[in-house]
């Protein structure tokens, strides 16, 4: 399965009663834009283009111990990123694109929207977050540290509030319309 879709058709395919999830793992693929994997149920391309690259009621492999019940997002890219413990980060040849994260946070609005998620640290967070929580993340091992900061960020540890900072605002413009 690799279908592009709008943001419509994700909230149709969101409807669906087979679809129960509760939580959302935010990631980055660490492989090149255009690549979409499917481990993953959304993939989000550098241009913010969505694809739909796994069934929203199977299980992901993509968040360890975390997997049933949650919606795995990706961007695709971030090929050769690295972090250090001082806290600078390379995000590689691929980094996050503006239209990654804008289409992230939509698509974040989005399942909120459809599933009653909440977009707040509890339900929706970065890989970085849950791995920061289970002990393998960028204060202890930095095995895991997707999106835990961003592009042009200077604030450590900031990207899952940024990104869902950005998609409140999504879902309220969409509220209020």
């Amino acid at each position: 399965m690799d279908e592009e879709i709008t943001l419509e058709e994700l909230g149709e395919k969101l409807d669906d009663p087979a679809v129960n999830a509760d939580r959302v793992y935010i990631h980055w693929t660490a492989g090149h834009y255009g690549q979409r994997p499917e481990d993953y149920h959304i993939n989000i391309d550098s241009d913010g283009g969505v694809y739909l690259t796994r069934p929203l009621w199977d299980t992901p492999n993509a968040t360890w111990h975390r997997n049933s019940g949650s919606i795995a997002v990706t961007l695709d890219g971030c090929w050769d990123a690295s972090i250090y413990k001082d806290g600078h980060c390379n995000f590689g040849s691929e980094p996050p694109t503006d239209e990654q994260i804008e289409a992230l946070a939509q698509v974040l609005a989005v399942i909120s929207n459809h599933t009653g998620i909440p977009i707040d640290s509890n339900y929706m967070m970065t890989h970085a977050e849950a791995a920061e929580l289970d002990g393998y993340g960028p204060n202890t091992t930095c095995e895991r540290w997707d999106l835990w900061t961003l592009p042009g960020s200077t604030d450590w540890g900031s990207g899952g509030d940024y990104v869902r900072g950005k998609a409140l605002y999504y879902k309220q413009e969409w509220e209020n319309e």
